[in-house]
């Protein structure tokens, strides 16, 4: 069985993050999502005691360490993505609530 799953580099991870962020981000933020993501995991790097991540050559790190940035990158994004679906499904379950008591359909209001 062939395994056609595109490898991942430093290299094509940018076009990666583009052709997602087409179909989730809106384009006036597009521009914004690289860079965003730099300064983020220069600041995980920070949060786990190491100073100054983007003037070192990662090349020189132990992979223990750089594996723990974007482990700490990932984990902080979930949790993020985890507060947005749980405010927005408490959002949605409060609007089905009032729209019972008030007999209108969700449909109704788009």
């Amino acid at each position: 069985m062939e395994n056609n799953s595109p490898v991942l580099t430093k290299d094509n991870l940018p076009d990666l993050i583009k052709s997602v962020s087409q179909n989730i981000i809106p384009k006036e933020l597009r521009s914004y999502v690289l860079p965003a993501l730099e300064e983020f995991k220069n600041e995980m790097a920070e949060e786990i005691g190491i100073e100054n991540y983007d003037l070192i050559d990662k090349g020189e790190l132990p992979s223990r360490l750089n594996g723990n940035v974007g482990g700490s990158m990932t984990k902080k994004m979930v949790l993020f993505a985890e507060a947005v679906l749980a405010w927005n499904y408490k959002k949605r379950l409060a609007m089905g609530n009032e729209q019972a008591q008030t007999g209108k359909m969700i449909s109704d209001e788009f």
